[in-house]
């Protein structure tokens, strides 16, 4: 393992502490944490793709609507796409501090604009033009994905608004509780930018979190907690599986921020290259993030340290200052204006009933402590997915009519080794499949997995622990006094190695390679599960469970 460390003395980054190339420095951050233009091919592409639908389902006078709204998205798209050439080029071409900064502002104008017309209830008129197409066709099948974008466009809105406010009183600081701020900003705005990012291949897990109130620049202090995740995920961009982590711990007088991944991990020279000093930024226009990260820290008096082993992931730590013995109300006012209204937040689980729709609104509100109701299948369904769930999966994976054959699950299996819950898709040539597809309610709270294929075109399972600690609870009803990490880890553990023996005994090859996120966690003591080579599904079976097995 390679460590290293960095504290606010060795933060001097002379050339942009102040004027303007302070605000060329703020304006060049803010580019690069934007991530806006993936998403906007999306939302065209959503747009263009239900524009044809209502042309092949005969809908004439909403395609010509449409049409319009899809023509006005591509000059606003084309503006935008100009604007970041210029201030591009001028970045690159050493051009006077007055000009990017002239001609970063105007590409951030136009995104702000863009997102604008995207939000707007008067613009693209797709839930009411949705309601005249059939369940088969293509854009009302990738509804939930788009209705993803939209979120995460959102959240870009307000945190251009935020931005130019915090300019305007660069001076303005604040008192927050660290953890309501990053559980708000992660439920806002982070988790849709990983799901998306990383085709929900990449799990975003809140753990510990102790409240502790910091005081600083609180959107500053957003934007670098986004930086550590997106370095996360791109360091799980070629997984087929993994998890960052997420935790804020009190120690001593200082609380410390964690952001763990799973990924690649770092050589020691890339970590000693992480926490040098950069002289200038100019001509940069890429890798801006942990110089970003580093001042944010050193403005908040905290440090930083990195610890890392290739192959096997990386965890960044900041350890800030707090006000010990202090707490803080919800501050409402901040709250209307950056957090995501609801109908937004919720965008991400597509309801399929009325009581699947309530159940995700209670799941949205923090105070949503009751379990949601069961799903249930007919009962003989039940008993025969049970017997055959293994033979089921590789089956629907066989079936797969998508480029990239696959089929996605999610399954349940009790203590008493009884089935509670399995159901199953095959992909499908034009649908983006999520495991909120399958079980608007319960996806956060039961195991997930995949069948794909690897490089090699044989089939590899996919892995993936309940997301929810607290869902996962309330799914098991486990009382709220018996609650807690260790209990957690431990019945996911053994939940794991019951539902690899089911699989195995209905039907699926024990000798199917499998990828299990999060492993290190659940399986500490076997160092065959962690990293990136799979290993075969009867090793997970053979496994003894807590209670003790002979």
């Amino acid at each position: 393992m390679t460590t290293g460390r960095t504290d606010d003395s060795s933060q001097t980054i002379p050339d942009f502490r102040d004027g303007i190339k302070k605000d060329v420095a703020e304006i060049k951050f803010l580019i690069h944490d934007l991530r806006v233009e993936g998403f906007f091919n999306e939302i065209l592409h959503y747009h263009v793709t239900l524009n044809t639908d209502l042309e092949i389902y005969n809908i004439e006078q909403a395609q010509v609507l449409h049409a319009a709204d899809v023509q006005e998205l591509k000059s606003k798209l084309g503006a935008a796409r100009k604007a970041f050439q210029d201030y591009s080029n001028a970045v690159k071409s050493f051009s006077p501090d007055r000009t990017i900064l002239l001609l970063g502002r105007r590409y951030v104008d136009t995104i702000h604009e863009t997102c604008h017309l995207i939000l707007s209830p008067l613009w693209g008129r797709s839930d009411q033009v949705l309601s005249f197409l059939p369940q088969e066709a293509r854009s009302v099948r990738s509804r939930r994905h788009y209705r993803n974008c939209i979120s995460w466009l959102y959240g870009v809105h307000l945190r251009i608004a935020a931005f130019r406010e915090e300019s305007n009183d660069a001076s303005a600081r604040a008192e927050f509780d660290i953890a309501e701020d990053v559980r708000d900003f992660t439920l806002d705005v982070v988790r849709g930018y990983v799901v998306e990012k990383s085709e929900a291949r990449v799990e975003l897990l809140l753990e510990r979190m102790d409240p502790a109130v910091i005081v600083g620049r609180r959107q500053r202090f957003r934007r670098m907690y986004f930086n550590l995740v997106m370095n996360a995920v791109d360091a799980m961009s070629g997984r087929k599986a993994g998890a960052v982590h997420v935790s804020t711990v009190v120690e001593g007088d200082r609380v410390a921020l964690r952001v763990r991944d799973d990924g690649v991990g770092m050589a020691p020279e890339k970590i000693a290259q992480l926490l040098s000093d950069r002289q200038t930024l100019d001509g940069e226009i890429h890798s801006l993030g942990f110089v970003f990260v580093r001042q944010t820290v050193a403005e908040f008096g905290g440090e930083l340290a990195i610890e890392s082993t290739p192959g096997k992931g990386t965890t960044m730590t900041l350890r800030l200052p707090y006000q010990k013995g202090k707490i803080l109300a919800p501050d409402p006012t901040y709250r209307s204006k950056y957090r995501l209204p609801e109908k937004y937040r919720s965008l991400a689980i597509e309801p399929e009933t009325a009581q699947a729709a309530a159940a995700s609104a209670a799941t949205a509100s923090a105070a949503a402590a009751a379990p949601a109701p069961r799903e249930e299948m007919p009962a003989a369904k039940d008993r025969e997915e049970e017997r055959a769930c293994g033979r089921l999966l590789f089956e629907a994976y066989q079936k797969s009519r998508a480029q990239f054959p696959g089929c996605i699950f999610a399954m349940a299996v009790t203590e008493d080794d009884r089935v509670e819950m399995f159901t199953h898709k095959p992909y499908e040539r034009d649908w983006n499949i999520s495991h909120e597809d399958l079980s608007p309610m319960h996806y956060q709270a039961t195991f997930r997995g995949r069948i794909e294929e690897d490089e090699l075109k044989a089939p590899i399972v996919i892995l993936k622990p309940p997301q929810s600690l607290s869902e996962y609870f309330g799914f098991k009803e486990v009382p709220e006094a018996e609650r807690g990490l260790e209990r957690y880890t431990r019945m996911v553990r053994d939940e794991a190695i019951r539902m690899a023996r089911k699989l195995i005994a209905t039907g699926l090859s024990p000798q199917i390679q499998v990828l299990l996120s999060g492993a290190n966690q659940f399986f500490p003591a076997a160092p065959e599960f962690h990293g990136t080579t799979p290993f075969a599904l009867e090793l997970l079976a053979r496994q003894k469970l807590s209670a003790g097995e002979s």
